[in-house]
């Protein structure tokens, strides 16, 4: 993970499983990595009803499996960020068409991971449905492919594949499964959508973003901000110059998809 290695520690089977299908992208052999891993205990113990999740001396207990790969999830990504403070951290994403390469931003809810999964359904290769670091030296994404995370099922998404993680508040697809494929080289930024839920009677379509309201919503959707000049205030406007940017009202997905793929084919 960005030139760093994690240990996830589990006293069953099961519950490493599950953290092998969700972080199989990331697999590799103990003692890889130069610098001392960011070690993750999960322990069951005598006790069916849950977890505890222990991270850096701290313990937290997660009543459901949902709440478990949260949890760890959230541990990792607070981690990496402390440990690559050069990266600008944002909440988003992100699949390669070609050589093109398309962030999709929006608050949670907006349906970011249901449209990441629906263009790796239609030959767009997985970066990453949730976190997408980029280096701000370059404007590069680097993947973090972990399994894509969908809150539901929502009308129109592809079937998944029996493999999904069913943790009943959300669904984890392993990356094996992702017709598309993964991107594991870093890509750079191409074209920005801004996903909103707007006028459900109106058909969704692209509206281009000034610079101004792109640099605010960049803003609002990172996660390390003050760790950058002028806390982050430079990062955004950056951004805001590395790629068209766009709003997109979130609607039928073939229809979301189709003013994407009429943009990048233009």
């Amino acid at each position: 993970m960005f030139e760093h290695h994690a240990r996830i520690i589990a006293d069953d089977s099961e519950t490493l499983g599950i953290f092998e299908s969700c972080y199989s992208a990331f697999v590799c052999a103990a003692g890889e990595s130069d610098t001392p891993p960011l070690l993750i205990e999960v322990s069951r113990g005598l006790s069916a009803a849950g977890w505890e999740v222990t991270f850096k001396g701290h313990t937290e207990k997660c009543a459901t499996l949902a709440d478990l790969i949260y949890v760890v999830e959230k541990a990792l990504t607070i981690e990496l960020q402390h440990r690559r403070p050069d990266l600008f951290f944002l909440h988003a994403a992100a699949v390669r068409r070609n050589d093109r390469c398309v962030l999709i931003i929006g608050e949670s809810g907006a349906g970011k991971s249901t449209f990441c999964w629906h263009l790796c359904n239609s030959r767009f290769r997985y970066l990453s449905d949730e976190l997408a670091p980029i280096n701000l030296q370059d404007m590069r994404i680097e993947p973090y492919p972990h399994a894509i995370c969908l809150k539901r099922i929502a009308e129109g998404m592809p079937p998944l594949p029996d493999a999904t993680i069913d943790a009943d508040a959300t669904l984890h697809i392993p990356v094996e499964f992702i017709p598309g494929g993964i991107e594991s080289s870093q890509v750079e930024i191409d074209t920005v959508l801004f996903l909103h839920k707007g006028d459900s009677t109106r058909a969704p379509g692209l509206q281009k973003l000034t610079k101004a309201e792109a640099a605010a919503r960049f803003y609002s959707n990172a996660l390390n901000q003050l760790a950058h000049e002028r806390e982050g205030l430079k990062a955004a406007s950056q951004l805001a110059s590395a790629g068209a940017c766009f709003k997109l009202q979130r609607g039928p997905l073939d229809v979301m998809r189709a003013e994407l793929v009429e943009y990048l084919n233009s």
